[in-house]
Parts: C-alpha cells; structure tokens; sequence
C-alpha cells in the first residue's frame, strides 16, 4: 500500500481495470525499497505476477533470445562469417539463451544472410538445447508448398525446435524479383500472406494437399516430408505497422515487435490489445507469444558499450553497390536493397540509444526491467549484439558471456 498498490490489485484479481491507471513504476519503487536482497527479487516477481492476474494475462516469465543477420563490411569474409554465427549459437546454446533467430535477407550486400533455414539446420548439429527462429521469413520469395516442405525439414534436423516468424511484403523491392507486381496494393499483400499461412497449415497436416485459392490453385499435391512439431512449427509474424499487430492475431499468430519500429509505450499498448484479440481467436486463456527485438550490447561501462556501438549503429558508407531501388516495408519505407533502413534510418546515435541499449549490466537490467513491466506479457526479449557487424566475433562472445553472467540472472 505504501508505494500505491490498491488492496484489489494486490490480491491479483480479474477485475476490468484501467491499465493507463496502473502504476507500472510501482515494480521498480518494490524493488528498490527492498534492496537487491532475494527477498526483494522475490517481491518484485510478486508483485509484477499480480499485475498479470490483475490484467488476466496469465503467468509470464521474461525470456531472452538472441538475433543475427550475419552483418558485415562489404568485402568481409562471407562464409567466415556464418560460422562465426554458428559458433556464437553454440555459446548461447550453454550460456542459456531461450532461441537464435536468424534473418533471411535476400539482395542486401551488408546482410548476407539469405537461406536461415540452412543455417539453422546446420546450428543445431552444434548447439542440442535452444531453439530456432526465422526473423523474417520473406514469404514473397516462395512457393507455400515448397516453403512447407523446407520448413518441415529444418523441423526434423533441428528435432523439433524451429519455430518460423514471417514477413515481407508482396510488392517490395526484393518481391519483384520474383516476379511480383511493384504495384501491389497492401490489402492484396496481406490478403497473399493470409492465403500462404492457411496452405502451410493445411500442408503440414496432410500427407497430401488439393487447393484451389485466389492465389495458389494446386490439386492432390504430395507433401513430403512432414514436420516433427505437430500441428506443425509455431507461426508468428514480424510486425512493424500498428496494423501488424491485429492482423497477427487474426491469423491465430504470434508476433515479433521491435523497438526499431515502435516506441515502447506503442509495444505495451499493442501487446495488451494483442493477447487479449488472440484469446479471443483461440477461444482459450492462453495468448499467443509477444517477442520483442532489440539492438543491446552489454560492456563493463557504458562508456565502453556505447563507444563500440557508436561504429556499429548504420551502414551508410557501405550501401554504395546496391541496386538504386526504392524498397518498402510493412511500417515505412526503405532507403535501397543494401541498406534495409525503415524509420531508424534517419536516427544519429543519439536517438539511437533512446531505442537501443547499449550499457553496463547495472544499466541494461534497469532498461530492460522497464520494458518487461511496460509489457506485462513479453515472452522474449530478442537481443541484437553485433547490428552492423562492426564488432569483431571475440567482442560479441565477450558481451553475451557478461549479459549471461550478470542479467540475466536478475530475471530468472
């Protein structure tokens, strides 16, 4: 009571409340009035469970995950760099990181990541715990049914631990290329991702697939191989746009926000409309997951941390060579194939570190404290260490071995 919790609150009941009235800060006052003791760990985790059964949300435990896109100069060492990737999922594997998402980024020189899938597959000979994400699969690049069987075969070589988050925008730049029109409308766009995800549904349920949509017509197709997960690998899709967020739940998804793209108080309003539209949809008490992802490296100082990432936060003097196309975005619009800039394009780091956490351990737990109890109900807290691939691989293992030392334990 004395730091303003209502007596209903604290019982952690189910009443309608007004969650623009809830004090959030509250959590943050708890802890710091009890000290870093256990006892004060505990209360804090209390308190914030209280706050979820207030919401009727449910019970939520922060998780983090881990991101790569493979980044680099133009010129570097390609290959080197996706073993140095695999190498750095290995380490996540032990040092206890939930999942390694891995971007799939056709055409961008600087990004070179382009078959996640083959990656993961090739990760999971090397790292037998985490699991595996795409973030974003880039649906305009495939046929559903191929995608289906893809997908089912990374499910069998990682055992079951792939989970795919999916992305891209019918009409963009790097759909062209497949053929599709420049002039898309979003509608359309959305209407081809919804057809997409109900045949990967129906592919990996069946042996064998006729379908007759707007889009794919196909008849008695076989579906080999099938996955392990049944009913199949978890869906979710990267959302950018407010629009993203109900589409998502719609489509029985769930979702993959980014600080890059949408301001904190944006995600927490959207992750309470989300979980409570994906209840709805699955007719359950259990929502479906809410990620979010975030540019984050941890030093000794901040001074450090920031000072490394300063070199590390665009890649304007390397976007050069790629092709001189417009490219847009569920969200905003991009620079050009090379640079994949949508809103964050037009940051100094000043704005940058407004977004992004670049700290000590002390400063990236107070950052990420205040995102798990702006969104009550994230599932993982998805960290970018190397964003422009400026930081050499020993740099990185050094950051995630501190962020696993010294964080994370304060959200077990």
């Amino acid at each position: 009571p004395r730091i303003g919790v209502s007596p209903k609150l604290q019982q952690g009941t189910s009443e309608t409340l007004d969650y623009t009235k809830i004090r959030i800060a509250s959590f943050r006052e708890l802890g710091r009035s009890l000290s870093d003791t256990t006892q004060g760990k505990q209360c804090y985790h209390a308190a914030r469970q209280n706050h979820l059964n207030a919401l009727n949300i449910g019970d939520y435990r922060m998780k983090f995950g881990l991101f790569w896109q493979v980044p680099g100069h133009e010129g570097s060492d390609v290959p080197r760099r996706h073993w140095e990737t695999i190498e750095e999922i290995s380490l996540g594997d032990k040092l206890g990181f939930e999942e390694a998402w891995l971007a799939e980024s056709p055409f961008y020189p600087t990004r070179p990541m382009s078959q996640p899938l083959l990656v993961a597959a090739a990760a999971a000979q090397h790292a037998p715990r985490i699991r595996f994400g795409t973030l974003a699969t880039q649906i305009p690049m495939h046929h559903p049914i191929e995608y289906a069987t893809a997908a089912a075969t990374c499910d069998i070589l990682t055992g079951g631990r792939l989970d795919l988050c999916l992305g891209g925008r019918y009409g963009g730049a790097s759909s062209t290329v497949m053929g599709v029109s420049p002039e898309t409308a979003s509608s359309t766009s959305r209407s081809m991702v919804s057809e997409f995800t109900n045949i990967l549904r129906q592919a990996w349920a069946s042996e064998r697939l006729s379908y007759k949509g707007e889009f794919w017509q196909f008849n008695n197709v076989p579906v080999i191989p099938g996955p392990i997960q049944k009913p199949g690998p978890p869906l979710l899709m990267a959302a950018n746009s407010d629009g993203s967020f109900s589409f998502a739940a719609q489509q029985n998804m769930g979702v993959v926000g980014t600080t890059l793209s949408q301001p904190l108080p944006n995600l927490r309003r959207h992750s309470i409309s989300f979980a409570n539209h994906s209840k709805e949809t699955t007719k359950t008490n259990t929502a479906h997951p809410f990620h979010v992802a975030i540019s984050l490296f941890v030093a000794g100082t901040r001074e450090k941390a920031r000072n490394l990432m300063s070199r590390n936060w665009l890649d304007s003097d390397v976007i050069s060579d790629g092709p001189p196309v417009h490219s847009s975005a569920i969200g905003g619009g991009r620079h050009d194939f090379s640079s994949g800039a949508g809103g964050w394009g037009t940051w100094n780091f000043e704005e940058a570190i407004q977004h992004c956490i670049y700290d000590s351990p002390r400063g990236c737990i107070e950052r990420l404290k205040n995102i798990e109890e702006q969104i009550p109900c994230i599932d993982q807290c998805i960290v970018e260490f190397n964003r422009r691939g400026r930081l050499t691989t020993y740099e990185v293992r050094e950051s995630m071995e501190l962020f696993a030392n010294k964080v994370m334990p304060e959200f077990d």
